[in-house]
């Protein structure tokens, strides 16, 4: 069989950087490090307790634990024992374990995994919840063995991993990604942003999304760099967290979605002067769309603490590509662009226009990283010429295989080697501007609307909390068209009426998008649902309006 060099790469590392550490993690009750070595001995207990199950080759295993130690080498085993593995979510503090579980047996019907490794605590709620497991063998986390016995490795044209969707009571898609994507995708994207050893990752996410596997796990275990890993539950009741051990571990580069970057600035900013972060190579924004005012609120949160806007960087990034797709010049400031919302209709050019005139102001994710080509595309998938607004399609090296047991997904979204991602952008100068998912794309009477611009407009207006509303679309039957409603949260400790806020955010929505919300819902700080990533959802709020709404309108409480 051939080698498979990402394999080959753990299995160096393991020799060659023995008792130092690969990964520390941190939770509210303290910190554990987890040399390379103990790594080493971790992964091979999994893989043979995978061995010892009868697992057929290439089998799927599905690995709910929480942040522990045994996180990556539960992984890593499952991969380097022969069998193909995938991070699942547990349960939050905040969640109904029953409710939780329940909604994962239509998802069990449909992988059918061959093994899931959990505690025993977790094995207990889901037989509580009556989950249905399909014939997986239950591995309990506390009775794996440790083993000396040989790795499995298999050929790179192989599926190296699963990675699944998440939604905030269940999983979706699940991408399936070979070795050979996830190697051409690393290697790339690690020349693109000049790694080296000195690097150090910094991170909270969970690892059952595609930011926190691939730049927070599968990269640096290839690279043989450190870790940091931070609790996300851990993380967003002490965002601070985050920043100390950025200044602590001498970390150069951490991968944030947007929200995170309003959350840190909204409540770890007043502790700035504490961090010395001048030493960070990169804040990479990221798996939403970017938004100057976020920068912007973060750069001045933390100036103190030596921030400088060439530290801002934006990357586009999807599991069906293993990760980043394009990345901003690491050291130079993102560039940015402001333009007139009207011409950001799919098929039109964006028209700039100058800093001072009125506009929406968006931000770069970057150039395409080598082997990976972007194309914008019209309604019928006709390719659109540079300047374009149009659906983002995307070709190259490390495309996924596709969604595991879904062809008619994959053909959906795959045709003549392009994969169509449902976003919407256009190219600028060779640069990348993403506007945000044809799925959030609200019309009214013909006008196309991008919920996040609407959102960000809202932000700006006194008394509502930064980077806390959603624009959603209601269908008014007596127009014939949707019709845009903004829920935002009013800022704990305002001054402002919700009354002057309705008012406001109505004017300033309607002198840059040239529409005027229908209703505008001021809640109180608190109010928004989010997904399990802890991004705020459109969907999952829009829900909940119309259920209270129907409440009071039956005149229950």
């Amino acid at each position: 069989m051939p080698q498979n060099r990402y394999t080959s790469a753990l299995q160096h590392n393991f020799k060659r950087l023995a008792d130092t550490p690969f990964c520390h993690l941190v939770g509210r009750d303290g910190e554990m490090t987890l040399t390379w070595s103990r790594l080493e001995r971790d992964c091979r207990a999994h893989a043979d307790a995978c061995r010892l199950a009868g697992l057929g080759e290439g089998a799927v295993v599905l690995i709910f634990l929480r942040h522990v130690p045994e996180l990556y080498g539960a992984f890593f085993g499952v991969m380097l024992g022969g069998f193909t593995p995938a991070f699942m979510p547990c349960t939050s503090p905040r969640q109904d374990p029953g409710l939780y579980w329940r909604s994962h047996n239509e998802l069990m019907r449909h992988i059918r995994p061959a093994a899931i490794i959990a505690d025993s605590a977790t094995f207990e709620e889901m037989s509580a919840a009556g989950l249905d497991l399909c014939g997986a063998v239950a591995i309990a986390a506390e009775t794996i063995a440790p083993s000396d016995a040989p790795f499995s490795p298999r050929d790179e044209s192989a599926t190296g991993l699963l990675q699944h969707s998440s939604g905030t009571t269940g999983l979706k898609k699940g991408v399936a990604l070979s070795f050979e994507a996830i190697i051409a995708q690393i290697d790339s994207y690690g020349q693109t942003l000049a790694l080296g050893q000195s690097d150090a990752i910094v991170s909270w996410l969970p690892l059952y999304h595609d930011m926190g596997l691939i730049a927070c796990c599968i990269l640096p275990a290839y690279f043989g760099l450190t870790v940091t890993h931070v609790d996300p539950f851990h993380w967003l009741s002490k965002p601070e967290v985050l920043l100390q051990r950025l200044a602590a571990d001498k970390g150069t580069l951490a991968w944030m979605p947007n929200f995170a970057f309003e959350h840190l600035a909204a409540i770890a900013g007043r502790k700035a002067a504490q961090f010395d972060l001048s030493q960070v190579r990169a804040f990479i924004n990221c798996s939403e769309p970017c938004k100057p005012a976020s920068f912007d609120r973060f750069a001045k949160a933390f100036a103190a603490s030596g921030v400088r806007q060439a530290q801002l960087q934006c990357c586009y990034a999807m599991a069906e590509t293993v990760f980043a797709v394009c990345q901003t010049d690491i050291g130079i400031p993102a560039r940015r662009l402001r333009v007139d919302a009207a011409s950001l209709e799919r098929g039109q050019q964006p028209r700039v226009v100058a800093h001072d005139a009125v506009g929406v102001d968006l931000v770069e994710t970057g150039a395409p990283i080598a082997g990976i080509s972007i194309g914008v595309f019209d309604a019928a998938r006709g390719a659109l010429p540079e300047g374009r607004v149009g659906e983002i399609g995307l070709s190259g090296d490390f495309l996924f295989s596709g969604y595991n047991k879904d062809a008619a997904r994959t053909d959906a979204q795959m045709s003549g080697g392009v994969f169509f991602s449902r976003d919407i952008g256009f190219l600028h100068d060779r640069r990348l501007y993403v506007l945000g998912r044809a799925d959030d794309l609200i019309i009214v009477n013909g006008r196309n609307l991008y919920a996040h611009e609407v959102e960000a407009a809202v932000s700006a207006i006194a008394g509502v909390k930064a980077g806390r509303s959603v624009a959603v679309p209601q269908f008014d039957a007596r127009v014939g068209s949707e019709a845009l409603v903004v829920i935002a949260e009013r800022q704990r400790g305002s001054d402002r009426t919700p009354a002057l806020m309705q008012r406001d955010i109505i004017d300033h929505v309607l002198s840059l998008f040239n529409v005027a919300p229908r209703r505008v819902h001021i809640v109180e700080e608190g109010w928004l649902v989010k997904t399990t990533s802890g991004k705020i959802s459109r969907k999952e709020n829009q829900a909940k309006l119309e259920a209270e709404r129907a409440s009071v309108t039956a005149g229950t409480p």
